[in-house]
């Protein structure tokens, strides 16, 4: 899972807030494939348990995952779902995380939704790499120093 600083948060939760706006979206969420959130758009307009959408989510695409590999393809990159009144349109990021728009049909559109999603999708992938690449420097960096080489008298070290 994403380890995130609050400066890549707040990044992130600004491109996600850019891509509602333009998709005129109910909510843009970054989801990893455990189902975990890990941001969102700024969005009023939605209001739900963003946590137990999110583990939806992640179990909706690994069962479609299971069921394309069935088929003999090689995975899925994108899904669609939509209910009378709402869109839901999921698309695979860097192959962990789902990038998902919630957005009422009689506001915006599926089009509008895959041109923003496509537009923005490479920015976040590219913060996602960043993010990634940090936290693979910063556990080297953890485990390169070893508590056995520190010598610590705790005892002394209250008084």
């Amino acid at each position: 899972m994403l380890s995130l600083r609050p400066e890549e948060d707040r990044k992130l939760r600004e491109i996600l807030t850019r891509l509602n706006n333009e998709s005129k979206s109910k909510i843009v969420l970054l989801i990893d494939k455990s189902g975990q959130l890990i941001s969102r758009s700024e969005s009023p307009a939605f209001s739900s348990d963003d946590v137990t959408f999110a583990s939806l989510t992640a179990g909706n695409i690994a069962a479609s995952e299971a069921l394309s590999k069935l088929l003999g393809d090689k995975g899925l990159s994108h899904m669609f779902t939509e209910t009378e009144e709402e869109g839901i349109y999921m698309l695979l990021v860097a192959e962990k995380y789902i990038l998902v728009s919630i957005f009422d049909k009689r506001v915006s559109n599926l089009g509008i939704v895959r041109v923003k999603i496509k537009k923005y999708s490479r920015e976040i992938e590219r913060i996602i790499k960043e993010i990634e690449e940090r936290m693979e420097k910063d556990s080297n960096i953890a485990s390169d120093l070893k508590v056995e080489d520190i010598d610590i008298d705790l005892d002394t070290l209250f008084e």
